[in-house]
């Protein structure tokens, strides 16, 4: 096998890195460009190495390459899933296989290359009849484009992605943090949730737990599904590369609150290690969680509230509350486990008040 070269490339428009290398030699050299379909550097490093062993496994002829074979979409979905593993997170590729297995509810075990239209009215049309948001719908489509892109290439599906069709619904991106008010209003809420709960129910027994947990350490709900004792080291929350976004450790600082409860779920200690007493049989149902977040909706009266808000709201504090006095924005940035300057910035929200108080100041310096 010949020198590798540098390893993938990256689109300086749109930063995501693709395979462009020369394989073969003399008359038989062909080039192979194709794109790795993320942004991330160390998953493109390891799907580069993969492909470029593959593609010269091909020209060697120790592989033959994949050729069109008819595929029905359960077999295809599990093939889906078990490559999904090897490249994304466990949650990620986790939520893949239930959505995937819901997909396969709706149309049926159909053979891939018959899906077409009548089968994404039907998908849109089950997920807002069952009353999911816009936001699931698109990143239902979302992962759909991804597998029918995954059966091109690997020669399940002929011809072009029938999901290009669908044009995904526009979503306000305005961020929102909590008032304090409506913050009091949450935690109550949960509280109420907690104490009521029944005893399978095991999200809303622990919901009030969950609330302070995600406003106390800014961490994103799956990161703290999947938090595991052995990622609570001393003083310090240290979460492993393959449970954050930006594929890094993340460190924590553990506040005495966030301390006190966590003592308190030590004396619920589960053998299967998860922080939170939420998993059966190795997983974690999302209907569980959304069934809470309804009835501390209900009971909050916060019509809007997601159990992420919590984690814009205590990125607003910080940025808002700490910034420059005594806290510099690096030390923000890790907490979040944010690699961008930018996006820690996006949370500092603009506040009547504050911006009218900036205003007298600027009054009263211009006037002496």
């Amino acid at each position: 096998m010949p020198r590798r070269r540098e390893g993938p490339h990256r689109d300086k428009k749109t930063s995501h890195f693709y395979f462009d290398e020369s394989v073969g030699f003399g008359p038989d050299k062909r080039r192979v460009r194709f794109s790795l379909r993320t942004q991330d550097p160390v998953k493109a490093q390891f799907l580069w190495e993969r492909e470029f062993r593959r593609q010269w496994d091909i020209y060697y002829g120790v592989v033959k390459p994949a050729k069109f074979t008819s595929s029905l979409f359960s077999a295809a979905g599990r093939e889906y899933v078990d490559y999904a593993r090897t490249v994304k997170r466990i949650r990620e590729w986790e939520t893949a296989r239930e959505r995937l297995n819901i997909v396969l509810d709706i149309i049926g075990n159909i053979d891939l290359q018959t899906f077409g239209p009548e089968h994404i009215k039907a998908i849109d049309a089950w997920l807002l009849a069952k009353g999911r948001s816009r936001t699931t719908v698109n990143h239902y489509f979302g992962l759909l484009k991804a597998f029918f892109n995954w059966a091109i290439r690997v020669g399940k599906y002929r011809g072009t992605n029938p999901i290009l069709e669908v044009r995904p619904y526009i979503i306000s991106q305005k961020r929102r943090e909590y008032s304090p008010d409506e913050l009091g209003r949450i935690i109550e809420a949960a509280g109420q949730v907690e104490a009521r709960a029944r005893k399978g129910a095991v999200v809303e027994r622990n919901v009030q737990k969950i609330v302070f947990l995600l406003l106390y350490t800014g961490m994103r709900l799956g990161q703290l599904l999947s938090l595991r004792w052995d990622h609570v080291q001393g003083d310090m929350i240290v979460l492993p590369a393959t449970e954050t976004k930006q594929r890094r450790e993340q460190t924590i600082p553990v506040s005495a609150s966030v301390r006190a409860i966590l003592d308190g779920l030590r004396d619920d200690r589960r053998k299967d290690g998860y922080v939170l007493p939420l998993v059966r049989e190795g997983r974690k149902d999302p209907a569980w969680v959304y069934d809470a977040l309804k009835k501390v909706r209900e009971k909050s009266g916060v019509a809007d509230f997601t159990f992420h808000g919590l984690r814009h709201t205590a990125a607003t504090i910080m940025v808002t509350e700490t910034l420059g006095r005594g806290v510099g924005l690096a030390d923000i940035m890790g907490v979040l486990g944010h690699r961008k300057v930018e996006t820690t910035l996006r949370y500092l929200h603009g506040d009547t008040e504050r911006m009218r108080k900036a205003v007298e100041a600027l009054e009263k310096a211009t006037r002496k």
